[in-house]
């Protein structure tokens, strides 16, 4: 009999043979199943046996020839997986080292990146910190400069504000902001706008007797000035007129007693301290008929005299305000518009040194001026503008002194005296030149722009 591990495999046989058909006697073929545990179709044929013992010798043979060929053909299958999987396990390999090459590399640009951005952060911080250095530098030299210009400001206004006999916060703050302007700009600008009257009132049965008069006095003037470092320009336009009843004139109610157009302008360069080298211009004339009472003849007219001065010399400013100008290269051209001969007019030009029969004069000399402007309270200003020229035959002198004192920005009160001498004119009924005077007192409307 067989022992346990041969009917083992008898039975597992037997198993197959179930799966195999048909079967014949005699000349009987056994097929095995088409496939057996994945093995491809085979094919076997059984003879017929003597006896069932060597059916079973040959089944077990079949059974073990079929197992080796399974397991012939699953060692080979398993190469091939295997051979598949070495080849994958390569390509994989290659791929990993490709991906770790190019990981480095990322790694390598993540890490040049990482130090540009920081070598980046250390150069815009010191920008940063310079340019903040520089801001800051900057703002504290603007702040220095505001102190400093606030500080003169301070000082210059509070000799004024503190001489002052009236407190004004308005003026106070004007006087200021004009200062601030001044400290900012070489230029300086002002002008004053003056409108100053005098009433008198006398009833006809008044116990003393008299007349009545009343009189106006308008100025206007202006400047505009130019300061840098060795440059001076200073340039004034005045106009001044000014009107009076008559009483004593039978001819007309009104004439004029004041009458001035000037423009004048003075260039100067710094040699040394105080002293200036400098070129001028003046002209002035009179724009309306002054007429001789009870007369039909005047004393000025239109452009008559017209007078024109150009000067070079050197100007001396010892002092703030002062000015000592001297000019010993002059000349100086009068023009009279009317002549003797106007029938309407009739002006005597002998007045203004033309000869008699001409219009024009045309003259070299020396001239002298001497300027001054005094302030020593906010209330009351004085100034004085003195000259004098000589073409070393004549003399012309002439010295007008201008006080005003403001009882507030739009109200003053202005005295001017204005002694004058030329040794070329002799009024009617004099043997020699004399002094000339002309004094004037008014009240009213007064107002500076700046």
């Amino acid at each position: 009999m067989f022992s346990r591990p041969a009917q083992c495999l008898i039975y597992l046989g037997l198993l197959c043979l179930m799966f195999v058909s048909p079967v014949c006697a005699g000349d009987t073929i056994f097929v095995l199943s088409d496939t057996y545990a994945g093995v491809e179709r085979d094919t076997f044929k059984l003879h017929q046996q003597q006896s069932a013992a060597d059916n079973d010798k040959l089944l077990l043979q079949l059974v073990e020839q079929q197992s080796r060929a399974i397991f012939v053909r699953d060692s080979l299958q398993q190469d091939s997986v295997l051979a598949d999987l070495r080849v994958r396990d390569s390509l994989l390999q290659a791929t990993l080292a490709n991906i770790q090459e190019q990981l480095a590399m990322t790694r390598d640009s993540i890490s040049h990146i990482e130090q540009s951005f920081k070598q980046y952060q250390r150069d815009t911080a010191k920008t940063i910190a310079v340019t903040q250095v520089v801001e800051v530098d900057s703002l504290q030299y603007e702040i220095d400069s505001i102190s400093e210009e606030l500080a003169r400001v301070v000082h210059v206004n509070k000799a004024v504000i503190e001489k002052s006999i009236f407190k004004d916060i308005d003026a106070d703050l004007a006087d200021i902001a004009r200062s601030l302007r001044e400290q900012r700009t070489h230029w300086y600008k002002e002008a004053n706008l003056m409108a100053q009257f005098t009433q008198n009132y006398i009833s006809p049965n008044w116990y003393k007797g008299g007349q009545s008069n009343f009189a106006v006095l308008n100025i206007a003037r202006g400047e505009i000035s130019y300061r840098k470092d060795r440059i001076t320009w200073e340039n004034t336009g005045e106009w001044r007129v000014g009107l009076t009843t008559t009483p004593g004139d039978t001819l007309r109610k009104y004439n004029v007693t004041d009458d001035m157009f000037r423009l004048y302008s003075k260039f100067g360069y710094q040699l040394v301290p105080k002293l200036f080298a400098v070129v001028s211009a003046d002209f002035n004339t009179t724009l309306w008929n002054v007429w001789n009472e009870n007369q039909s003849t005047v004393k000025t007219a239109f452009f008559t005299p017209m007078k024109f001065y150009v000067n070079i010399g050197l100007d001396y400013r010892p002092v703030k305000d002062l000015s000592i100008y001297l000019a010993p290269a002059t000349y100086k051209l009068v023009y009279a518009y009317f002549g003797d001969g106007d029938s309407i007019h009739n002006v005597n030009v002998t007045n203004y040194g033309i000869e008699a029969g001409k219009q024009i004069l045309s003259d070299f000399g020396s001239m002298l001026r001497v300027e001054w402007k005094w302030r020593p309270v906010r209330e009351f200003g004085l100034g004085t503008d003195f000259y004098l020229y000589t073409n070393y035959k004549t003399v012309e002198i002439d010295w007008e002194i201008n006080g005003e004192f403001y009882i507030n920005r739009f109200l003053s009160i202005r005295l001017m005296l204005h002694p004058r001498f030329d040794s070329a004119y002799i009024a009617e009924g004099d043997i020699k030149p004399k002094i000339q005077f002309k004094e004037l007192l008014s009240v009213g409307f007064s107002h500076k722009f700046r």
